[in-house]
């Protein structure tokens, strides 16, 4: 699998209910040829709505990729408005264990580890170490299954289904059994303990927050000093250019984007604004339970667009149509 970069993107799209299953594997294999050529976005899909999410960086970048399927890849497709990505991260450190025992049709399976999760700074990513000394605890060849268990945890998120950020995971100990032991069982028991330590380690909700630049004139400032208490604006500055004036201020996209909408209606002239994205900062709390249920993440998947290659060239295209084949079926449940 190849490194997952959760760190870039901060907007999504939903490309909407594709029409075959034909159209499926074509947004699918136009998708893999942008990520050969860059990998600042990251794609999910939601199997129940029959959706394809393309998380990137900012609703240019996703529009760009939305028009490069239409022109370069021929499809009709239909996307929805660009959303808010937010990210979790934890804030205390915890120990946890993952043991995946089963036995099914007399295939057993063992898998056990056990991990310490710890908080890092904001923006500073994802670390994995490894403290098994010793093949007797865990042999070698169960170690990477352990880190792709957690690193698909994190991409497919537990707090509203949204990415986590910015956590390091140690492996300390664990044990396995010499013939019910498989790297599946591994992978399962890491994801496991992920998320119960998640869970215990003091969760937060991260949101993007813009750096926003907005030149008016004097007599508007009145009407933004109305606005932006309700924008969450905070960090605000005035200043003045050749009789201008400019006020910056940090402001939550999930705001900005309100603003946006609803500009026609506010006190403040459509003047000149600039905006760049800033930073992640938590969300106040009162505002979680709003933005889980509203998450457009719930039961999607972080889809692997070069998975199928690991199974060799001649067996990539039978893998892609069975991927596209559950996805359609599932999908046209409902």
């Amino acid at each position: 699998m190849r490194t997952i970069n959760l760190s870039d993107p901060y907007m999504t799209v939903i490309i909407q209910q594709p029409k075959t299953k034909e159209e499926v594997k074509k947004v699918l294999l136009g998708l893999k040829k942008c990520a050969e050529e860059d990998s600042d976005f990251v794609v999910y899909t939601q199997d129940t709505r029959k959706q394809i999410i393309i998380a990137g960086q900012g609703e240019q970048q996703l529009q760009e990729r939305i028009g490069r399927l239409r022109d370069e890849f021929g499809l009709e497709i239909d996307a929805l408005k660009p959303q808010v990505l937010y990210k979790t991260s934890i804030q205390e450190t915890v120990q946890s264990e993952g043991r995946y025992v089963r036995q099914t049709g007399g295939i057993h399976q063992y898998g056990h580890c056990w991990i310490k999760l710890e908080p890092k700074s904001r923006d500073s990513g994802f670390e994995f170490i490894n403290k098994i000394i010793d093949d007797y605890v865990i042999p070698d060849e169960y170690i990477p299954p352990v880190r792709s268990g957690i690193e698909e945890m994190m991409i497919r998120g537990i707090l509203g289904h949204f990415p986590v950020v910015d956590v390091k995971v140690t492996l300390f100990d664990g044990s396995f059994h010499s013939f019910d032991s498989k790297v599946m069982s591994f992978k399962i028991a890491a994801s496991l303990a992920f998320r119960d330590g998640f869970k215990r380690a003091n969760p937060v909700l991260l949101e993007p927050v813009m750096k926003v630049s907005m030149t008016t004139m004097k007599n508007q400032i009145p009407g933004y000093l109305e606005v932006l208490p309700s924008l969450r604006a905070r960090n605000i500055n005035f200043d003045s250019e050749n009789g201008k004036s400019i006020i910056s201020a940090d402001i939550p996209l999930k705001e900005w984007l309100s603003f946006h909408e609803q500009c026609h209606e506010l006190p403040v002239t459509n003047d000149h604004y600039a905006i760049e994205f800033g930073y992640y900062d938590a969300v106040p709390v009162h505002l979680y339970e709003t933005i889980i249920q509203e998450s457009n993440l719930e039961d999607a998947y972080y889809t692997d667009l070069f998975g199928w290659e690991k199974w060799g060239k001649e067996n990539e295209e039978r893998y892609l149509n069975d991927f596209i084949e559950t996805f359609w079926e599932e999908g046209c449940q409902t």
